[in-house]
């Protein structure tokens, strides 16, 4: 095979390869012509194009999306500028206490059990978060668990007395105000932690123990059918393998964000190394520094959505900038997890389209009018011109 370039035709050269045996004055298939006259229709241009023979060839109008489809789905997105009251951010840490106690005790006794190593790792956890400079925590929610040994209303006694006695334990230690910072609950007999912790194990009396927790919800029935079991060995098991691993205190402690940086370059630094601690504020401000459809400003977007996992709007956006890249796949996760918002409607519509779904693309950009009329007339052009 050679090639030969085929040039002038509106202001393009062409490739066209033609099999070595033919002479260079062989007329170049129409067909040749068909693919220019494409390349002419992306140009904007309308004018004949002839052969070499100085024939006229056929004047083609093609389809931009058939040429330059990502061009085209890029002016059909849009994206979402949330608004300032979405920032600061508030972020929820999970902090478990294993705290041993004697037979019906209530106080903590750091020199008691594996206390002193369980309250230092609380420490090491939760100090850094009262003493950040970088926000301030806002609330700590304790909630207090008992395993489901003894009588229920006995667990349920401890579990609260317990809960109280660490909370005055917590505002001592770390000078917390007694001003609703730090709130108290307690679930009592913790049912459902030990039928997780008995379905993840490899126990042989595993499934007869979870037949038991289907068959009925009281706890006393259920504590004596599986007293039952073995003559008592399955019972003593349990408390042995999994019951101190149920008395615990779980801690959520909130911090709200309170990052106000103005330097551009330490901003994008914060936003980078630190997501977590950067304000949704933070992120559009890096964002609005990259031009749309750039690979930085999909990346921004998407660390948003992952720092911010519940708010739609940013979700929103990580979809619509994975769509300028032509990812579609992470385009529907973000999607999915706006949860069906209609702001979507329109990118849901270019996706469609991506996917030859012209159909249902239709349907989206007409749903989408009511939010924006201009953009949603054109892009049912688009589909229309086809």
């Amino acid at each position: 095979m050679r090639k030969r370039i085929l040039e002038g035709i509106a202001g393009f050269g062409l490739l066209a390869v033609l099999p070595a045996c033919h002479t260079q004055e062989q007329a170049v298939t129409n067909d040749i012509y068909e693919v220019a006259s494409q390349v002419q229709a992306a140009s904007g241009e309308d004018s004949k194009i002839t052969d070499p023979a100085g024939l006229p060839a056929r004047s083609i109008l093609i389809p931009q999306l058939q040429i330059d489809a990502q061009s085209v789905y890029n002016r059909m997105i849009n994206y979402i500028t949330p608004d300032e009251e979405l920032a600061p951010k508030v972020v929820s840490q999970h902090l478990s206490v294993y705290i041993d106690y004697p037979a019906g005790g209530v106080s903590v006794n750091p020199q008691y059990g594996n206390n002193r190593a369980e309250l230092a790792k609380l420490e090491e956890h939760l100090q850094p978060l009262l003493k950040s400079g970088n926000g301030a925590v806002t609330k700590i929610r304790i909630t207090g668990y008992a395993s489901p040994d003894g009588s229920t209303k006995e667990n349920e006694r401890l579990a609260g007395n317990r809960s109280i006695r660490f909370k005055t334990y917590l505002q001592k230690q770390y000078n917390l105000p007694d001003n609703g910072l730090v709130t108290v609950d307690w679930v009592g007999e913790d049912w459902n932690g030990l039928k997780e912790l008995i379905a993840k194990s490899d126990k042989k009396y595993s499934g007869r123990v979870l037949a038991i927790f289907q068959l009925t919800d009281d706890p006393d029935n259920r504590r004596k059918q599986i007293k039952a079991m073995d003559n008592g060995t399955v019972y003593k098991d349990l408390e042995k393998t999994f019951f101190s691993r149920l008395r615990r205190m779980e801690l959520v402690v909130e911090t709200e964000s309170q990052i106000a940086i103005t330097d551009q370059i330490l901003l994008i630094k914060q936003v980078y190394s630190q997501p977590e601690k950067a304000s949704l504020t933070d992120f559009l401000r890096v964002a609005s520094l990259y031009r749309p459809g750039t690979e930085q400003y999909r990346e921004v977007y998407e660390l948003a959505a992952y720092t911010y996992p519940s708010c739609a709007v940013v979700q929103l956006n990580a979809a619509a900038a994975a769509l300028s890249q032509g990812d579609k796949e992470s385009a529907r996760y973000f999607f999915n997890q706006a949860g069906g918002d209609q702001r979507a409607f329109n990118n849901l519509g270019v996706l469609a389209l991506m996917d030859g779904d012209r159909e249902t693309a239709t349907a989206y950009f007409r749903k989408f009018a009511a939010q924006n009329p201009r953009l949603s007339r054109e892009n049912l052009k688009v589909i229309e011109s086809e």
